[in-house]
């Protein structure tokens, strides 16, 4: 038994520690694969220290500066612009049509800075005017399972009306998961080069800007990047604007992933936070199974004793006796890592449904993982043998043969302390994850100021053209599958809608808000509330120069005591200046993570919109397949090319917390497995006292003690201890899991019925233990228990 619980616990322990060693070592490899990722930077924009105004992005003008610094060896820019429509000119797919939406417009010289994997052509592909380059897996999709190297010259028709021929000048392998973009198409577009990247505006952050920086450069370019902010952007700054703290930022492209959550990023991150909670806890996991080692090593000292006294009496040397105790825990740590490893191989499958990632635990092509698990082995062997070696080794060989009790008030001191912490990380660990999974059930239930259930979000790159907007909604009106839709220039949805300057006329101060356009079906689609005024007339053109603010935008312009009929100034002094008239007020929404507070927002009339923009469309309940085919089946009246695009709104809304869901799932496994291995020393130590107490059990038996009493003294130990770690770990969690969810603008309360679950399910869980051990003792006839003795 001694050996199961202690290869149990190991294999277990060392098993989960490393499954979180597999997902932080994921995290943290994003980026690293370039061959001089280290010199790699993102310039990035910041009007300010508010978070809502930085940006991933720089202004076009940028790049062209860039290239004349003597610290940048390369300088490359991309940019995500709107969906591609895709058919092959020719082979097996020749007839269909691809609707693709990781697509970037890029420049020849990427490859200078990012050297993905070339399969096939080369590095200068995007030299020629219309060329393109593919993904293996896009050219697989385009052309079948032909060689690479013959997809190379291949022509894409390009676009849904007039198509364009751009030719296939090069494939790279698939981007690696670990990167913090992806992408299938890179296009090189003379006139969208022309148009965007050679655009003479610095006011507008759009192009994702990396530099290849000449080693030990960084400091002396970030100098130069302050004097353009000085001799380009601070000239340009007018009214409040002039004071604003503007500087362009030097990000390390390896740090984007765990530490960047900026406007206009290309994919949501991951949190530096969460990667050192689990590394924290994976390592408290280790030290749980090391513990019970520890614990049932000392307890088990009574029945080694004599052993130890005889090999004493033998001649054996203190170090002998240390050499051999050190070297049963190295077989018994070895055994358990072996174990574990089989384990971590058939939960491959499990660990990457919990933690969202494609992880493949091939032990043997990871080269780190040999480095790590003789250290592994060696530490633990050390960590969980040092102590009871030592402590067994100490036993006068004279007091043993005589039968002198050998264990002190220090070695059952250690062990209760032990059990305490065991129990107040099970406790802390329970708390957290209950809170978690409380405030990830807030965040998808709670009310965010519209209805985001059966809320469908339609892509449109302009198939449906103005003047066909309100002839393809009258197509619905009656249907019996679609409640309503609507066109818009934005989403609720973080980085789906544009930033704007607002300000009264009397007043030029001028207030960054965001900012998007709607028809009048918007509001009623997505269920929003009026606090005052009115919604958009249903007349076309009627409501043309007219808006609907939310709350947080009247109170920040200063009219919500009269808000309705207020004039507001659009981006005062640009080309784009216009005057608005409020006409509503919306109640407060939230548009972006839970994280934030609610910003402020101006939706203004949307009229003659010529760029992309969505369909948000209100499913009736019941059966949503018939719904989306009877959309697409009008979709492809209006543009039969083209392959309706769509995504669920409230799934969208799901994966702004992805890093969320990932840390709860695995949390909760790390909850488990804790909890696993604390009552499986509990269940060793309970084991060892009834065996130790079994003359005290029958000599109190035979003086008429009940059952109750028996229990009651087995127990009351053990429940002295779990009380102590109550003690301990509910303030501690209290403590952490607060900090936790101060990163959260919305949030759930604390509620003292977590913490009295956590306790007394630990208690009980405790009570539970001990009863099925001393169940047998306490029901054995005393006569044959003091016979044996």
């Amino acid at each position: 038994m001694y050996s199961l619980l202690n290869i149990s616990g190991l294999t277990i322990g060392i098993a989960g520690f490393l499954m979180i060693l597999f997902y932080i070592v994921d995290e943290k490899s994003y980026d690293r694969f370039y061959s001089n990722s280290g010199d790699i930077y993102r310039i990035t924009s910041h009007w300010g220290t508010e978070e809502g105004s930085q940006y991933a992005t720089a202004p076009p003008p940028l790049g062209q500066s860039l290239k004349d610094i003597s610290e940048v060896e390369a300088v490359t820019r991309i940019l995500k612009w709107n969906d591609f429509t895709v058919q092959p000119e020719t082979g097996p797919n020749a007839d269909q049509i691809f609707r693709e939406a990781s697509v970037f417009y890029a420049e020849p010289n990427f490859f200078e800075v990012f050297d993905f994997e070339i399969l096939a052509g080369s590095s200068i592909a995007l030299e020629g005017g219309k060329s393109v380059i593919i993904t293996e897996s896009t050219a697989k999709r385009y052309f079948g399972e032909i060689p690479t190297a013959e997809v190379v010259g291949k022509n894409l028709l390009i676009g849904s009306g007039s198509t364009d021929l751009m030719m296939v000048t090069s494939v790279i392998k698939d981007i690696p998961s670990q990167s913090h973009f992806h992408f299938d198409m890179l296009v090189h577009n003379i006139e969208m080069h022309r148009e965007i990247f050679l655009m003479d505006n610095w006011m507008w952050s759009i192009l994702h800007t990396y530099v290849k920086v000449k080693t030990n450069q960084k400091d002396a370019l970030s100098g130069k990047l302050k004097q353009i902010v000085d001799n380009e952007i601070r000239p340009r700054l007018s009214g409040d604007q002039a004071s604003t703290d503007f500087y362009f930022g030097l990000q390390p492209v390896q740090d984007i992933h765990l530490h960047s959550h900026l406007l206009r990023e290309h994919e949501v991150n991951g949190y530096q936070s969460y990667v050192n909670i689990l590394s924290l806890v994976g390592l408290i996991v280790l030290s749980l199974a090391s513990i019970n080692f520890m614990n049932l090593s000392t307890a088990k000292s009574t029945k080694r004793s004599l052993e130890v006294g005889v090999r004493k009496v033998m001649g054996s040397k203190r170090f002998q006796l240390v050499g051999q105790f050190m070297a049963e825990a190295f077989v018994l740590v070895l055994v358990s890592t072996l174990l574990s490893l089989v384990l971590v191989e058939l939960s491959n499958g499990l660990f990457n449904q919990i933690s969202g990632k494609q992880i493949r635990f091939n032990i043997f092509q990871l080269s780190w993982i040999w480095g790590v698990i003789p250290l592994l082995i060696l530490s633990l062997s050390v960590l969980a043998g040092f102590y009871p070696a030592f402590y067994l080794s100490s036993f006068q060989p004279l007091k043993v043969i005589k039968g002198v009790q050998i264990q002190g008030k220090n070695t059952i001191g250690l062990r209760s302390g032990l059990v305490v912490f065991q129990f107040s990380i099970s406790l802390i660990l329970i708390i957290c994850a209950l809170i978690v999974q409380r405030q990830l059930g807030f965040i998808q239930k709670s009310n965010i100021g519209f209805d985001r259930e059966q809320l469908l979000i339609v892509h449109n790159d302009g198939e449906i053209k103005n003047e066909e907007r309100e002839i393809f909604k009258s197509r619905f009106a009656s249907s019996s599958l679609i409640a309503s839709l609507a066109f818009s220039t934005g989403i609720p949805l973080p980085g789906n809608f544009q930033m704007r300057g607002f300000s009264l006329p009397e007043n030029n101060a001028d207030n960054g808000m965001n900012w998007y356009e709607s028809d009048d079906d918007y509001v009623t689609t997505l269920k929003m509330e009026i606090k005052s005024g009115r919604n958009f007339s249903d007349i076309p053109g009627s409501d043309k120069s007219k808006a609907l603010i939310n709350e947080r935008a009247a109170a920040i312009l200063g009219i919500s005591e009269n808000p309705i009929g207020q004039k507001i100034i659009k981006n005062q002094g640009a080309d784009d200046e216009a005057e608005l008239e409020v006409i509503g007020i919306l109640m407060d929404f939230n548009f972006e993570s839970l994280r934030e507070e609610i910003k402020p927002l101006v939706i203004e009339y949307m009229d003659d919109y010529f760029l992309r923009d969505y369909i948000t469309v209100r499913l009736k309940p019941g059966d949503f397949d018939a719904g989306i085919s009877a959309l697409q089946a009008t979709w492809k009246e209006f543009e039969p090319r083209v392959p309706m695009n769509y995504t669920f709104l409230d799934e969208d809304f799901q994966a702004i917390y992805r890093s969320e869901m990932q840390m709860g799932k695995l949390m909760n496994a790390l909850t488990m497995i804790s909890i696993f291995i604390a009552f499986l020393g509990l269940f060793g130590l309970t084991a060892y006292t009834v065996q130790q107490r079994s003359k005290e059990i029958g000599i109190r038996k035979v003086f008429g003690a009940g059952h109750a009493e028996i229990f009651l003294l087995l127990s009351v130990s053990y429940v002295k201890l779990i009380a102590i770690s109550c003690l301990i770990g509910i303030p501690l969690a209290y403590l952490l899991i607060g900090r936790w969810l101060d990163d959260f603008a919305f949030k759930v309360p604390f509620e003292l019925w977590i913490f009295l679950t956590a306790g007394f399910g630990c208690l009980g869980l405790a009570i539970v233990t001990v009863a099925f051990q001393s169940y047998k003792s306490i029901g054995t006839n005393p006569i044959k228990i003091l016979k044996s003795l």
